[in-house]
């Protein structure tokens, strides 16, 4: 008898849905951004009356793809509806607590910004990252209403960054502990928004690498390729994938497939980053990636202060917040992650062991330290690590175990309780 749904994560969807899915994220995305060419300004439908009823439309939309998800989940997830019903409540909460820090504070300078990259004259390098300004556009142009459109977007994509982290996290874990897992990010939300203001481009972006994650431990590599072009459109992080997936291709000894997946994957990433930039004008150079002339490694480590190298860029926050920041964003995991190292599944230590320091690095390098919004797709990786250490501390026992670990029925498949991606019929 096959075991119920409780003791199995999220299978793979059918692979049609996921590429049709992607695809038609692409189109919505990138077809304002074709069809609406500068100058650019704001959409005026003229009465409220039309601004209401665009309204209505695109939150009935948005609502019924929510829903359409949960529908679906209902095959891998024994509470497929509380736990989507609970992910849009809880992705409400983050946007109305976005705006109350961030969005009412810098209103004006989002509009600016907003308009700046439709029209092509801001500096990177936002301008590169025009993927969530598409999504935007459409919604505004179908309500009237910037602001809602924003709000909109920003609600609808962090369910979906929401939705990815669960399903990462299942592919590990129980139902339960992977649920719990969300709740470092109701602490973490808050700080990690503090130092910034307001750019719409990290509800996509998140979603789109934690998808990629999600993709990387089920070894698809198609449907990563295509997360991974949609993603270096919203923000360059995406490009960590690539180094991520062949580590973990080697890390299961099979050596040639990292090798030619990962040179396939390494060009897709340089054709949807050129992509990005090359219709734009740009060209190589030292501030062409984030707009400052020389790497942001001493100012971040506080070394200009010292007087031992020229300030790269000036912030009005303490250079202590930019160690304070990534040390609350990781070392609090690492006990728990060491306490269950052994057992931890083999592409989770290694997904780990890859892309921690590479986003930390990156942060280093060409970002702010302080700015620990860029860790928060980080967060689902150690916490599925950290929460079977947590299980093991507190109460005495393993939390999870490699689906190897486990004994074959007479079936000969393993009797697994929270790691085996495919479930038998």
């Amino acid at each position: 008898m096959a075991p119920s749904v409780e003791s199995f994560p999220h299978a793979p969807p059918p692979f049609s849905l996921d590429v049709v899915a992607l695809l038609l994220l692409g189109v919505v995305c990138i077809a304002p951004l074709v069809l609406d060419l500068p100058p650019v300004t704001w959409i005026d439908l003229g009465t409220s009356a039309w601004q209401e009823v665009g309204k209505t439309v695109v939150s009935v939309i948005l609502v019924l793809i929510v829903a359409g998800r949960g529908w679906l989940d209902r095959r891998t997830e024994p509470r497929a509806l509380h736990i989507t019903v609970g992910l849009a409540l809880l992705a409400g909460v983050m946007t109305e607590c976005h705006y109350l820090m961030v969005d009412s504070e810098h209103l004006d300078w989002q509009r600016k910004t907003y308009l700046d990259i439709l029209n092509h004259r801001t500096d990177p390098p936002h301008q590169y990252r025009m993927l969530p300004y598409g999504f935007t556009r459409l919604l505004e142009c179908i309500t009237g209403d910037w602001l809602f459109a924003c709000l909109a977007y920003r609600w609808f994509f962090t369910y979906w960054f929401l939705w990815a982290w669960v399903r990462f996290a299942r592919l590990f874990l129980a139902p339960g502990p992977a649920a719990a897992t969300l709740l470092v990010l109701i602490l973490c939300y808050p700080l990690s928004i503090q130092y910034y203001w307001g750019q719409l481009t990290d509800p996509l972006s998140h979603f789109l690498l934690v998808l990629g994650l999600v993709y990387v431990v089920e070894d698809r590599w198609l449907p990563l390729a295509l997360a991974l072009t949609l993603g270096i459109l919203a923000k360059e992080t995406a490009l960590l994938l690539v180094p991520v997936y062949s580590a973990c291709l080697w890390q299961r000894r099979r050596y040639g497939s990292a090798l030619w997946k990962g040179a396939v994957l390494s060009a897709v990433g340089i054709v949807a980053f050129l992509a990005a930039r090359l219709p734009l004008g740009w060209s190589p150079g030292a501030g062409s990636m984030n707009g400052v002339e020389q790497l942001m490694i001493a100012t971040n480590l506080g070394l200009d202060r010292l007087g031992w190298t020229k300030r790269a860029a000036y912030t009005p926050v303490s250079w202590t917040m930019n160690y304070l920041h990534p040390a609350l964003f990781v070392l609090p995991f690492v006990p728990f992650i060491v306490w269950d190292w052994r057992k931890t599944d083999g592409r989770l230590r290694t997904i780990f062991l890859t892309l921690t320091p590479l986003l930390l690095f990156s942060n280093l390098c060409f970002g702010w330290m302080y700015e620990s919004r860029n860790y928060v797709p980080l967060l689902p990786v150690l916490t599925t690590m950290a929460v079977p250490g947590v299980i093991g501390l507190f109460r005495g026992e393993v939390g999870t175990r490699r689906a190897s670990e486990r004994k074959p029925d007479v079936d000969g498949d393993p009797k697994t309780s929270g790691l085996s991606p495919h479930p038998r019929p």
